[in-house]
């Protein structure tokens, strides 16, 4: 074990070998750079592979070292290798009992250990804790389902995909200096006046939706597109870090490939645990109930509930959406079935995700349909080029968006913003998304 943290942690003997990591040299060669922001305080950052987890770590080493914080007291430790909780406290324990003052600890990829909410406990209630520093990070959720650190000194974030703004400044740079008069908008006249804001860009931000359905947000597929095409070997590794990892927790890849194919053919959907079944001949809908709640678990989808207006009281037994959290995704599975959902699907799944991840949003069925309702708004996507305002359902909502093409229009009397899809996603920016500046 002590042979694998010397190797993990060459900085010990030359701190300048930080820079002669392949992730740290990656990192810093691009052009624009993603650059991520570190914070001294425990963490627990959950999100699926490949998305940048393990290099925000090593990015993070090689900031405190030019800060001038002592090599000796930094500890990177992948834990793959690890078998339950005990190792994982092991490496700690012995690493700190050679250090001298702050420690600062990074475990990455701790959830497939098994029990490792139990290290990541003893660790922060012991007095251990005072000395250092802990990050961990992880791919999947299911372990924080079970354990929520209550009452301990600890921060959980999800480490997602880049959102579509992030891209979109990857793609165009200018688009950085860009600022709106409501950053975190929730009526509908605000969304419009962002809008307004950025109409001149419609064009520049239209091409930067195209390029976001290919890559969605990893950042391999954006610089990779950026300097002339995605490679195979991405689509594989996509491949590699969904349904592989599905396969890691026991179960199975035949059933688990089933699901997606049926998923993609009924993308956006209303759904029935039953029916998707019977469809897919998987012997039971709890079977199918337990796909899509670990599908979730992995970040390779999200359900979306119906709920009552009224009261938001969510509506878990009746019919459901299924929308896959980035659209890399979809492409990974398009080339591996060689068929997919159409662009307005897509879009809408995209939209979705932008708004869970800022607003608790569920859809409302009835006499007519809404796409997505927040506490605050109801949003309906119309990806097509004449969007006029009956395009909006009648449902009692006060603050209404209605998305387009390229249309941008605010109807008085309803309370009504007409906004492009281009526009109103660069405005759904979450200050946490993967802790990421691009410069």
């Amino acid at each position: 074990m002590e042979d694998l943290v010397v190797v993990q942690n060459p900085w010990w003997a030359d701190p300048d070998a930080i820079y002669d990591d392949e992730r740290v040299k990656k990192a810093l060669a691009k052009e624009p750079r993603v650059n991520y922001r570190f914070e001294p305080v425990n963490k627990i950052l959950i999100g699926p592979r490949q998305v940048g987890k393990t290099t925000y770590m090593k990015l993070s080493v090689a900031k405190l070292i030019e800060s001038g914080v002592n090599p000796r007291n930094i500890l990177y430790f992948s834990c793959d290798l690890l078998k339950d909780y005990r190792e994982i406290v092991s490496v700690v324990k012995s690493f700190l009992r050679s250090v001298k003052g702050k420690a600062y600890v990074f475990l990455d990829e701790v959830t497939f250990v098994e029990g490792w909410e139990r290290a990541v406990k003893f660790l922060l209630d012991s007095p251990l804790a005072s000395r250092m520093v802990l990050q961990v990070t992880g791919s999947t959720s299911a372990g924080l389902k079970r354990e929520s650190f209550p009452g301990r000194k600890v921060k959980v974030d999800e480490f997602l995909p880049l959102d579509f703004r992030t891209v979109s400044t990857i793609f165009e740079p200018k688009l950085k200096r860009i600022e709106l008069p409501h950053e975190k908008p929730h009526g509908s006249r605000e969304f419009y006046e962002n809008a307004l804001e950025l109409y001149p860009y419609l064009e520049t931000l239209g091409g930067a939706l195209d390029f976001y359905l290919l890559t969605g947000g990893y950042p391999r597929a954006i610089y990779e597109l950026l300097g002339g095409g995605i490679k195979p070997e991405t689509y594989e590794m996509v491949y590699n870090a969904t349904v592989l990892d599905v396969v890691k927790l026991g179960r199975s890849e035949r059933i688990a490939l089933s699901m997606i194919l049926g998923l993609l053919r009924r993308y956006g959907d209303r759904l029935t645990l039953n029916s998707l079944a019977k469809e897919l001949e998987i012997g039971s809908h709890v079977t199918v109930r337990d796909y899509l709640e670990l599908f979730e678990e992995l970040f390779i989808g999200r359900n979306y509930f119906q709920v009552k207006p009224h009261d938001f009281t969510p509506l878990f037994r009746k019919e459901r959406k299924f929308y896959f959290t980035d659209p890399l995704l979809i492409q990974t599975f398009k080339r591996l079935f060689g068929k997919g959902p159409e662009t307005d699907r897509i879009i809408e799944g995209v939209v979705g995700e932008h708004l869970k991840r800022l607003h608790p949003t569920y859809f409302f069925s009835g006499s007519k349909e809404l796409d997505f309702l927040t506490p605050g708004f109801g949003v309906e996507v119309k990806w097509r080029k004449k969007v006029r305002p009956p395009d909006f359902p009648r449902v009692g909502v006060r603050n209404k968006v209605l998305l387009s093409k390229g249309t941008l229009e605010f109807i008085e009397g309803s309370n009504l913003a007409i906004v492009p899809v281009s526009l109103f996603l660069f405005q759904l920016h979450s200050p946490n998304s993967n802790l990421a500046t691009v410069s």
